[in-house]
């Protein structure tokens, strides 16, 4: 998966990696989005406060930015 298209996705959503980890959070929802270089996957955590999803509940799994749009649009209507 071509992670440089996962972050323009997001960035495109307003939601942005504050701090450079793949940890990307959007203060107008209660996610994080979490992309995992190593295993090609990007999770969707709750976001529980201080840090940013770090130690959320996992929501779902994508293992394809198709995945990731197709959610987006379909529970954020974005």
């Amino acid at each position: 998966m071509d992670n440089t298209k996962v972050r323009e996705f997001l960035r495109s959503k307003n939601w942005l990696d504050i701090d450079n980890d793949s940890r990307y959070i959007n203060v107008m929802h209660p996610y994080t989005v979490l992309l995992s270089e190593e295993e090609g996957q990007i999770s969707l955590r709750g976001n529980t406060g201080s840090d940013n999803g770090q130690n959320g509940e996992e929501i779902f799994s994508f293992h394809s930015l198709k995945e990731l749009q197709i959610w987006f649009e379909d529970n954020i209507g974005e």
